[in-house]
């Protein structure tokens, strides 16, 4: 044990205790407060550890050995894409990407 953390709950000692004890499945209120930390940390950082590892084994692995080759539209799916394009910059969901260009030009 590296150390101890004072904490004072809100609703007070004994409240708490009762609570975790007779209500909850927890044995403790150190092991309460130990599962509390430890899913608040996973939600803040946004992803479980193991999750995270399996995720970026897959990853660099689908990279290393998949050869990505772009391919020339064929003419409806060319339409398509411009339909799509036309329609997101009519609606001012977009920028060109010569507008792009323009503005982070150095």
């Amino acid at each position: 044990m590296e150390g101890v953390i004072s904490y004072r709950p809100r609703m007070g000692k004994r409240k708490l205790e009762n609570m975790v004890k007779n209500k909850l499945h927890y044995k403790s209120v150190n092991q309460f407060i130990d599962h509390a930390v430890a899913q608040a940390l996973s939600e803040e950082f946004g992803h479980h550890p193991l999750a995270k590892k399996i995720a970026d084994i897959v990853y660099r692995a689908v990279a290393d050995h998949v050869e990505l080759k772009f391919m020339k539209p064929t003419p409806a799916e060319a339409e398509e894409i411009l339909a799509v394009a036309e329609r997101t910059r009519r609606e001012g969901n977009g920028v060109s990407a010569v507008e792009l260009l323009k503005k982070y030009k150095k």
